[in-house]
């Protein structure tokens, strides 16, 4: 089936060549927030995407390093493929941080795109494991680390519904501080301050620390920039209205 852009007409901005468009694309879309098509010239595939902001999206596609590491991806291994030149960049739609995801999902639910390997904006749903990973996940060991987000993301959860932890309001006897005060005191090791980041899932209520926030730039698709911007809103406006974002600083 035909991506159904090829018989729509309503979209924001159209580049029939982003490669040598590249300076126009980035000028009329550095600051703004969006959804964005690549539209297959060949075969008329799509896949539609959002930017917060945009360009900072749209420029990975630009990137050997990015094609490279998410040869995963349909959209990626179509641009491998055919070739940047082969394809024509659609801005769909303007919108805001808050509206982003609902924006993409109707313009993904309209199309119907080839090449999105899930048919939910902004989730995992509906992408299928193959039977290595799988295996993996069944047999892989939790860390001390993990288990630790997993608490520190239930007790989050109890406190946004209002309920009471199992330790509320209970306070450590004199013999067990004293003790707690030697263990720290004749530790080998101590941690080596660094700047993590910490990412809270509101839809899964999973928390993830990210060792750098390059880090946790590759795993929400985002950039540098957009990760300290929207740390300092989180309360009233999670990031693409999902994630909670903290940068550990020492």
């Amino acid at each position: 089936m035909l991506c159904a852009l090829a018989i729509f007409s309503k979209y924001e901005k159209f580049y029939n060549d982003p490669l040598s468009q590249r300076s126009l694309i980035r000028i009329e879309n550095i600051h703004q927030i969006g959804v964005y098509c690549w539209f297959n010239n060949i075969n008329q595939n799509c896949y539609v995407g959002s930017g917060d902001t945009l360009y900072s999206r749209i420029s990975y596609y630009y990137q050997n390093w990015y094609l490279l590491k998410r040869s995963n991806l349909y959209i990626v291994r179509a641009i491998s493929k055919y070739g940047l030149e082969n394809f024509s960049l659609y801005i769909l739609e303007y919108t805001d941080s808050e509206n982003l995801i609902s924006c993409e999902q109707r313009w993904i639910d309209l199309l119907k795109p080839e090449y999105n390997l899930n048919p939910t904006a902004g989730s995992s749903k509906g992408y299928k494991h193959t039977e290595e990973s799988l295996s993996k996940i069944k047999n892989r060991i939790i860390s001390k680390e993990t288990k630790e987000n997993m608490r520190q993301s239930a007790k989050e959860r109890l406190y946004r519904e209002g309920k009471k932890g199992p330790f509320e309001n209970k306070k450590h006897t004199e013999e067990s501080l004293a003790l707690l005060r030697a263990i720290a005191q004749n530790r080998e090791s101590h941690p080596v301050p660094g700047l993590k980041v910490q990412v809270t899932d509101l839809e899964t209520d999973i928390t993830t620390i990210y060792n750098s926030i390059r880090a946790a730039v590759a795993a929400l698709n985002s950039d540098i920039k957009t990760i300290l911007r929207r740390e300092k809103n989180q309360i009233t406006k999670p990031y693409r209205g999902r994630y909670i974002i903290k940068i550990l600083r020492n």
